[in-house]
């Protein structure tokens, strides 16, 4: 990388406005990460609420965000034009992760994963960054690993303490990486597990790892959503404010390198609809064959130019009305239509669509008796779904389908039809 390549901005440079689809202007000129001025809109979809706001419904969410996506033809990088204050979408955060067993169980193969592969010694710390309730550093705690998890939601920060995994309540960065290091020691693995995508200042928290990991022969592991599974597979609904930024590894090597690390390892792994597991560490070491060959595939691809990016937000603009006119039809049509799972996914799909639900079941029991982001559509227990057999009900949370249907058999049994929205489509399962 050129010397001009690595100089990072970490907030975008004053924006010359252009006309947007939500009725606002976009935000962003100029690259929040790079500053380069090649900026590519891909797709806009309107002016939405934020996903994880979860509130009563006698009180009226904070109101509602242009959510629109460029692409940086200087750094490769898919970003929001607009962004919403950390604080107001992270001091208060509606997802526990340990309430979802899949991800429980994504975490012990994770950690199985470092453990063969890292080999982190029982002397060296094990940090996250957006450590959330501390259901993965609970899992290195149970074999004996010292941890620490930074997160700055205050409810799961108290939740992880209750469990016994350490959190401090703070957004990490690099001043905060010198203080973890001079007070606990050598640290052997810094995870930054599906948090890359939700920082602005992405940069600075890259070169606190670099602080966290200097001198040692300790790694940094990082999950974040593909890039190509969103575009490939049309998973429109996990854009969001939260997520800022949507990586391919061409555009996360460049922020890694920047950071005077070295990307040493990556894989394609199935979890949260496709996301790229990506090992990094300092100095010098030995780089798996794994990352050129992905890198030269990326570019054969044609992920390092917009049209890529483009042709995903045509398709996509297509896929919107399809949703927006079955689902209609169904619940215009005297039939009964419900939700299952209410993750953000189920806010942006829902907004974009203006899907008419009677409700939707979540397990999660912060989020029931309350309202999905921008509606009034109520938040139920899973029993609910059986008792009240709607005619049809939309699998927001389709990344976790197979385990939501098994647990529903009796729903489909009865007569009820799931509906699946992936790759550009809505499938139907049950009765025909």
């Amino acid at each position: 990388m050129t010397k001009d390549r690595t100089r990072l901005a970490t907030t975008p440079a004053r924006p010359t406005p252009e006309s947007c689809p939500c009725g606002d202007d976009v935000a962003v000129a100029r690259c929040r990460v790079c500053g380069g001025s090649g900026m590519t809109s891909v797709l806009c979809l309107g002016r939405l609420p934020l996903a994880n706001e979860f509130l009563p419904s006698h009180l009226a969410p904070s109101g509602r965000y242009p959510l629109h996506v460029l692409y940086c033809d200087d750094c490769c990088l898919a970003q929001l034009a607009t962004s919403v204050p950390p604080e107001q979408l992270f001091t208060e955060y509606a997802y526990f992760s340990s309430a979802s067993q899949p991800v429980l169980t994504h975490g012990t193969e994770l950690r199985r994963f470092v453990e063969k592969e890292l080999r982190p010694t029982r002397e060296g710390l094990i940090v996250e960054i957006g450590s959330n309730d501390g259901y993965l550093l609970k899992e290195y705690a149970s074999e004996g690993h010292r941890v620490l998890g930074i997160d700055p939601a205050r409810n799961v920060a108290e939740f992880a303490r209750a469990q016994g995994v350490p959190t401090l309540e703070a957004f990490f960065t690099s001043r905060l990486a010198g203080r973890i290091r001079r007070d606990h020691g050598e640290i052997s693995v810094v995870h930054a597990n599906n948090v890359l995508a939700h920082i602005p200042a992405v940069a600075d928290v890259l070169s606190g790892v670099r602080t966290l990991l200097d001198g040692s022969d300790g790694a940094v592991v990082i999950e974040v959503p593909y890039v190509k599974d969103l575009v490939l597979r049309g998973l429109f609904d996990t854009i969001y404010h939260e997520h800022l930024f949507y990586y391919s590894l061409t555009a996360l090597n460049r922020l890694i390198e920047a950071a005077g690390l070295v990307t040493v390892h990556v894989e394609h792994v199935r979890f949260h609809g496709g996301s790229l597991r990506v090992v990094a560490r300092a100095g010098t070491p030995r780089v798996h064959r794994s990352v050129p060959e992905m890198l030269a595939a990326e570019d054969a691809a044609g992920m390092r130019a917009p049209a890529f990016y483009q042709q995903f937000g045509r398709r996509m603009t297509r896929f919107l009305t399809t949703i927006r006119q079955e689902l209609r039809s169904i619940a215009e049509g005297s039939r009964r239509l419900a939700g299952y799972g209410a993750p953000a996914k189920a806010s942006i799909m829902t907004g974009a669509a203006g899907i008419p639900l009677r409700y939707i079941c979540d397990s999660t029991p912060y989020k029931q008796g309350k309202v999905l982001p921008g509606t009034r559509i109520p938040i139920v227990p899973p029993g609910h779904l059986l008792a009240d057999q709607p005619d049809y009900c939309v699998l927001f949370a389709w990344n976790y389908a197979d385990t939501i249907i098994a647990a529903n058999q009796d729903y489909l049994r009865r007569g009820g039809v799931f509906i699946k929205p992936a790759d550009y489509r809505l499938e139907y399962i049950g009765r025909s």
